[in-house]
């Protein structure tokens, strides 16, 4: 398994993985070897502490360069790719002032699209170059990404976090109002990202569809048993968990369990978005011949599809294109114009980079009005 990045969520898939009892050799790449080796030898050591020991490969690997990344996935021929690389991490943003977040984050997360898609675009023009058949697994804003990527034949094979990040507290709800162990719960829940973000926060959709279906002990629980808005605001009261960088090992765990279902391939059922180069957020069985959407008896994949598309618009994303175009809704272009200084409706594909450099442009613009300085890595 090649890990590329050991940013805050590189580091903590590092630590779970060599926690894991599966057997893995594992490969970390990152441009700055030296400064990785003292968060990878962190990781070794708790592992250690823990009873386990795997030992740990650093590979000195740029995203941006094409060609060099083609050649050492040739010569590291891993089953599994992970990229926990981006141009802009989540949590930027929840760095500013309490109001000029606000004011920014109206426009919601889709308006980072294009900084999302630069690297894991330029390392599946490497995975095509090298003739791999590595799995790809993408943390960079998937419920998007990996569909624009898709019009150009470079979808990754699947995402992680976002909706699967809601999958525990839902159990946990459900478990709770059905007096069950929440072992005893399973969901299949489809959303997209803005959904699986809000309602742990707030209790509510804000009216963005869904589709969630409990079973209890293998059965499936009628709606009738179990009130949905009851569920979700015990999600965000009894349930609530800490956010933000303190709770990212809810992202990192889930996109453990991703890897882990990969790499056993024993047809475990795991939340995730954009599998196959759709749109949003979907419980996928990573079986052995490879992905399949888990449906419910009474969901199409057709369904399901279109309620992610209806759920992305809340996120700020109008539509992905059969050509890869990204729209974003006009709110967030309005919001992009007026907080940001910068206007883009809709950007294709080929269009990625420039964008992204723009955006980063006139972020770095807007940060630096309240004192706050960006500096943009992978």
């Amino acid at each position: 398994m090649l890990i590329l990045g050991q940013g805050v969520l590189g580091g903590d898939v590092l630590d779970f993985l060599l926690q894991s009892d599966t057997r893995l050799a594992l490969v970390v790449g990152v441009r700055n070897p030296e400064k990785a080796l003292h968060r990878v030898n962190l990781a070794r050591y708790t592992a250690m502490n823990l009873g386990r020991s795997k030992p740990v490969e650093i590979e000195a690997i740029d995203l941006m360069d094409i060609d060099a990344t083609a050649a050492a996935i040739d010569r590291l021929k891993p089953d599994i790719i992970f990229n926990a690389a981006t141009l802009h991490s989540w949590w930027v943003i929840t760095k500013l002032p309490t109001e000029a977040f606000k004011r920014l984050d109206e426009a919601r997360g889709g308006i980072w699209t294009p900084m999302h898609q630069v690297l894991v675009r330029r390392l599946m023009k490497s995975v095509r170059m090298a003739n791999s058949r590595a799995t790809v697994v993408n943390a960079s804003y998937p419920d998007v990404v990996n569909a624009t990527l898709a019009a150009e034949g470079l979808a990754p094979a699947v995402g992680i976090g976002n909706i699967a990040n809601a999958v525990p507290g839902i159990r946990l709800a459900a478990a709770h109002m059905l007096s069950l162990d929440p072992s005893s719960i399973e969901v299949r829940f489809f959303a997209q990202h803005y959904l699986s973000y809000r309602m742990p926060s707030t209790g509510g959709t804000d009216g963005a569809p869904y589709h969630l279906t409990i079973y209890a002990n293998g059965l499936e629980v009628p709606r009738s048993e179990i009130d949905h808005d009851v569920l979700f605001s015990l999600v965000a009261g009894r349930f609530r968990r800490l956010k933000g960088l303190a709770g990212q090992s809810v992202t990192a765990s889930s996109a453990t369990a991703m890897l882990l279902a990969l790499a056993n391939r024993s047809g475990q059922v795991v939340h995730a978005p954009g599998p196959l180069g759709l749109v949003g957020g979907y419980p996928v069985r990573v079986s052995p011949t490879g992905l399949l959407i888990d449906l419910p008896g009474k969901l199409t994949l057709e369904d399901a599809i279109d309620i992610n598309r209806q759920c992305q618009r809340f996120d700020g994303i109008d539509s992905v294109d059969d050509d890869g175009t990204v729209r974003f809704t006009g709110r967030s272009a309005e919001v992009l114009r007026d907080v940001l200084g910068y206007d883009c409706e809709a950007y294709g594909p080929e269009d990625c980079e420039g964008r992204a450099e723009e955006l980063a442009a006139h972020f770095a613009n807007y940060a630096r009005k309240y004192g706050m300085e960006v500096a943009t890595a992978a």
